[in-house]
């Protein structure tokens, strides 16, 4: 038995520092190739994916995201969730599947076959000897980026991927994860409620350490702390708008 997926996957961090090296397309078509071969629902095959070559649209989605990375990359990637395809499709068959598109279910698997579609590429490009950075921050304003893509009806911008070969000072280090123990539970939901907020406790001075190594001791929050600042802030009050303009969600 090998390790070697495992060894590489436990290597994992976001790049966000790139050489200045264009990503030949055929070597982009490669991990394509790769992400479709990742589980998709049903066999729906809901994802499209956008290679962003243009350097006008690249400057305008990172006016949107506000991150220097998605103009400064090898290659840029936005994963779409796409029934415009299944639409074409039922036209074809002559029934009306709205309802289906539309749905909750729908977004749902949607959701899961491009973040399926994207860790396949992921990986794959890291043992290519590429980073890789996700780019949740494109959903910061997504008619902007539906207008920028032009994306048609039943299709919608889920994130991007920058890819490139990492900066020779890109010093980026995989973060602590949660203790196993903590996300894997045998048979049901465990509610040992004072080990959970133990290994919580304990994980959160893990986090704290790893901060403090990292930046001289210029950083010290917990992971308790960071994530209840982040979630206790406003955060893209628009979507399940934009999601049903999207045609989406509706139901």
């Amino acid at each position: 038995m090998s390790d070697y997926v495992y060894d590489l996957a436990k290597k994992h961090h976001s790049v966000r520092k790139f050489k200045p090296n264009a990503i030949h397309r055929e070597v982009v078509k490669k991990l394509i190739e790769a992400g479709q071969m990742a589980s998709t629902s049903s066999y729906l095959q809901t994802t499209t994916v956008i290679g962003v070559e243009d350097v006008e649209k690249k400057e305008a989605l990172k006016e949107v995201s506000g991150q220097p990375y998605v103009l400064e990359n090898g290659y840029l990637l936005v994963f779409v969730i796409d029934y415009h395809r299944h639409q074409m499709a039922s036209n074809k068959q002559d029934v009306n599947l709205e309802s289906s598109f539309e749905s909750a279910e729908g977004l749902l698997v949607g959701t899961v076959d491009a973040s399926l579609m994207a860790q396949n590429i992921a990986l794959t490009a890291e043992d290519m000897g590429y980073g890789i950075v996700y780019l949740g921050s494109l959903r910061n304003d997504v008619m902007r980026v539906r207008e920028i893509l032009e994306l048609p009806e039943y299709t919608f911008p889920l994130f991007g991927m920058a890819i490139g070969e990492p900066a020779e000072d890109e010093a980026g280090t995989p973060k602590p994860r949660l203790p196993l123990d903590h996300v894997f539970h045998i048979d049901g939901y465990s509610h040992d409620e004072q080990q959970l907020e133990a290994q919580i406790e304990t994980y959160d001075e893990t986090v704290s350490n790893y901060y403090k190594a990292r930046t001289n001791g210029e950083r010290t929050e917990t992971w308790s702390e960071q994530t209840s600042q982040f979630m206790n802030s406003k955060q893209r009050v628009e979507m399940l708008e934009w999601l049903q303009i999207s045609g989406f969600n509706k139901k």
